[in-house]
């Protein structure tokens, strides 16, 4: 018969101790996004830009009508149309109806983005076109993306020397457009228009008189240099949200480790180390019960029952001179 088996006890403060690496280890796995959170700026919020570009020629130029190549990652961004202008337009300011878009939101006009139209302006026709070329209706530009749009703009006139930079700068709330059109490259026939919107409202320009309080737009000449000066005055607002969220975050951080170092210290390992006695737990001292207090009973005012048999008793032996002695058997 073989000996039956000792299952050895499992030691509770080792299982704790499991639990409690596992819980660690979970709770930071899920904090680590909001760490990372903390010391990352965002970059979805920041400047933004809107507003529109006219390239355009005359129908009888041989190089064609300027063509805007929107690269892939500007797509959702920029949306192209076809721009016919007029002999009774004015020179295109009553064919862009979309002159002054609203920061952040492409014109209500505009096609779907990269996705060019057929369509003429209105007034006009396709065989009485005075000019042909492209519109680009643009939203939601950073800054590096406006500064892209320059050199996708020079490229639409071909091989020409004709350049164009944009370049916007925050200083504090300030928002400093600083830019320029060199049209020494083309002929009278060509034309160019832009039109920049700011987030909020602009207090100094290079133009005689603004679109409206947060748009403007300039107009180079032909064989000249146009330069684009514009500020504008608003909130950063990369600054507000990236304030809120930090808050946010550091609270949850705090709470995240508060609730490691509450687990650790309350599953912490309390048994003994080597060389170390085992500490003694007192127990709390034990109070001694105290018997309730017995009263003693007053003696009664009844006489008592046994005063007359002892008196008799008194009395026999007074009169006989001895006390009579008990009868029995002798032997």
């Amino acid at each position: 018969m073989q000996p039956a088996t000792t299952r050895r006890p499992t030691d509770p403060t080792r299982r704790r101790s499991a639990r409690t690496a596992v819980a660690s280890v979970l709770i930071l796995l899920t904090a680590i996004p909001l760490l990372s959170g903390c010391l990352t700026r965002s970059t979805t919020v920041g400047d933004r830009y809107a507003g529109t570009v006219i390239v355009a020629t005359s129908p009888d130029n041989p190089s064609g009508a300027p063509r805007l190549d929107i690269p892939e990652s500007m797509r959702n961004n920029v949306s192209t149309s076809d721009y016919r202008e007029g002999p009774n337009t004015g020179g295109g300011d009553s064919a862009n109806p979309s002159a002054s878009p609203s920061p952040g939101a492409p014109s209500a006009s505009a096609p779907s983005a990269g996705a060019p139209s057929t369509g003429t302006q209105p007034g006009t026709t396709g065989q009485g076109a005075s000019r042909v070329g492209t519109r680009a209706t643009f939203s939601d530009l950073t800054a590096g993306q406006l500064s892209q749009l320059g050199d996708i703009v020079a490229n639409a006139f071909g091989d020409t020397s004709m350049t164009m930079e944009l370049n916007a700068k925050r200083s504090g709330d300030v928002v400093r457009f600083r830019g320029s059109a060199d049209l020494n490259g083309l002929e009278e026939r060509d034309y160019l228009k832009f039109t920049l919107a700011f987030a909020g409202p602009i207090t100094a320009s290079n133009v005689a008189k603004q679109d409206s309080e947060t748009s403007v737009t300039w107009t180079p000449e032909p064989g000249k240099v146009t330069e684009f000066i514009a500020d504008a005055t608003y909130p950063d607002p990369a600054t507000a949200a990236f304030t809120g969220w930090t808050w946010l975050l550091v609270i949850v951080c705090l709470l995240v480790v508060a609730l490691v170092i509450w687990l650790a210290y309350s599953h912490r390992d309390t048994s003994p180390r080597p060389g170390r006695p085992r500490p003694v737990r007192r127990s709390a001292p034990v109070q001694k019960a105290t018997a309730p207090k017995t009263t003693t009973p007053k003696a009664s005012a009844q006489p008592s029952t046994t005063a007359p048999a002892a008196h008799a008793e008194s009395a026999t032996t007074t009169s006989g001179g001895e006390k009579p002695e008990s009868t029995g058997s002798a032997g």
